[in-house]
């Protein structure tokens, strides 16, 4: 009797013992910055679209908004690596955490870049590129965003990985026919200034009127404007090509961080 009272304890004793964890439980505090982050991400891929629709005398007040996302970013990645500091068990590896928050940040940070080039250079209007692009980026924030609030229940990141490669192929396809249309323009306009001066040399011995040298001067100066416009432009599709090539970076950190801790 005595033994089986014992049995029955000692069962009793191992049920309570599994019920009880050696470690604290895991930080969700992680959980909320994610959230924070990928937010200020959307908001600022939001503004650049709004950015590329605006009037010369409302972007650098989108510009500043932008900024201020960036500076919300910033502040928010401050606080990951501080709470990583103390936290006793975060959600993820510690490196991992750190990798992904930095990524993130690579995001804004060319976003930001992107507008400070569009406002300094003073476009008339936003080029068709842009304008697709942007949508395409904050398509990919959002994405992120939504792989960032699954990882508190279920971390099922994949679909929302697929989707950001596809869109980031889609994105370097308009990146690449942008510059092949610019290009495409530059090579004209070179070739009508040089049929217009083999023109004027063949016909060396007339007298040459003021409105075909006009003619030619107005072909050289339109040359030298697209070349110009190109690499102005160039700079604003790098750094939106930037910013989506490092949504990848984000979800290949997702994807290796997850599958460390499934």
């Amino acid at each position: 009797m005595g033994l089986e009272g014992n049995t029955g304890g000692f069962r009793r004793f191992i049920r309570r013992a599994r019920n009880i964890s050696l470690l604290p439980p895991k930080d969700a505090r992680f959980y909320n910055l994610f959230n924070e982050i990928a937010d200020a991400l959307v908001e600022g891929s939001n503004e650049l679209i709004e950015l590329f629709d605006a009037p010369i005398e409302r972007r650098p007040e989108i510009e500043v908004r932008i900024r201020t996302c960036f500076i919300k970013c910033n502040r928010i990645s401050e606080s990951i690596e501080d709470l990583l500091k103390i936290a006793q068990q975060p959600p993820f590896d510690r490196p991992d955490i750190s990798l992904l928050t930095s990524r993130t940040m690579k995001i804004i940070k060319y976003i930001k870049h992107a507008a400070n080039r569009y406002v300094i250079y003073n476009f008339p209007s936003s080029d068709k590129e842009m304008r697709e692009m942007a949508p395409i980026l904050k398509s990919a924030c959002v994405e992120i965003r939504d792989a960032f609030n699954s990882l508190g229940h279920g971390r099922k990141v994949d679909p929302f990985c697929d989707a950001i490669d596809r869109m980031e192929t889609h994105a370097d396809t308009i990146y690449h026919q942008g510059l092949n249309r610019r290009f495409a323009e530059i090579r004209q306009n070179r070739i009508d200034s040089e049929k217009q001066i083999g023109n004027l040399i063949e016909t060396k011995d007339a007298p040459v009127s003021h409105v075909e040298l006009l003619d030619v001067d107005m072909a050289n100066v339109q040359y030298i404007r697209h070349v110009a416009v190109f690499f102005i432009l160039r700079e604003v599709y790098v750094e939106l090509e930037r910013a989506i090539d490092a949504c990848t970076e984000v979800t290949d950190g997702l994807k290796r961080m997850v599958n460390r801790n499934v």
